[in-house]
């Protein structure tokens, strides 16, 4: 059904873009409709051989014609885009519509569309904001830098930066209700969970700066 549709869409634009040069004596402008036609086939054959997929990572190498991506897992894949077939979105408290021009090195995309290998045909490139979450005990706080030292169920240690733009909330533990906190209230043994924007840089301190941080005190534990 969805290959019906889209082909039932190019073929729309194929008889509007004809339309537009119907008695004109243009054989630049034929020939420019019978490129686009030939590119609209070629589409409709990916489509039908292969299923779209949506795949997410770091945007490096960009071109005019392709950009390469980096996903979480490590994979690499090259992704291709076309002046007339690609669409170009930033996702935000809306999808915008962008432009290739938009999209930066290391800029967090999901890229849709038919998957051959390692190579995308891009349908759609989406601007986006990848979001890691995580939880843990403090073990210790740095008044001075505004800091936490959280230690995971994993074992493993992450240092989480207080901003001032970071949204700070608490467990009421009498009311079970949410109340803003300060950081002077956080203390060692509390349980935290924090949300941090991950970015393309290598991070081997485990160092982030925290975007939202729920705390749990631990007398929270011991009711």
């Amino acid at each position: 059904m969805k290959i019906k549709i889209f082909v039932l869409t190019l073929f729309l634009l194929i008889f509007i873009t004809a339309n537009t040069v119907i008695g004109q004596d243009s054989t630049g402008e034929l020939e420019e409709i019978q490129e686009f036609k030939d590119k609209l086939a070629s589409k409709v054959a990916e489509l039908q051989q292969n299923e779209d997929k949506a795949i997410a990572g770091f945007a490096s190498d960009i071109n005019k014609s392709s950009l390469k991506i980096i996903t979480s897992n490590n994979e690499k894949y090259s992704v291709e885009f076309d002046d007339l077939l690609t669409k170009y979105f930033s996702i935000g408290n809306s999808i915008t519509e962008k432009s290739r021009e938009d999209i930066s090195e290391d800029d967090y995309v999901i890229v849709t569309g038919p998957v051959n290998g390692d190579i995308i045909s891009a349908n759609g490139i989406y601007i986006d904001t990848q979001y890691v979450s995580g939880s843990g005990i403090v073990s210790q706080t740095d008044q001075s830098n505004l800091a936490l030292t959280i230690i995971t169920l994993e074992n493993d240690t992450f240092t989480i930066d207080v901003e001032t733009s970071t949204k700070k909330q608490i467990i009421n533990i009498k009311e079970l209700k949410l109340d803003n906190v300060g950081f002077s209230t956080i203390k060692a043994g509390d349980v935290v969970h924090f949300i941090y924007k991950k970015s393309n840089e290598e991070n081997k301190n485990n160092r982030y700066s925290a975007d939202k941080i729920l705390v749990v005190p631990q007398e929270y534990f011991s009711k």
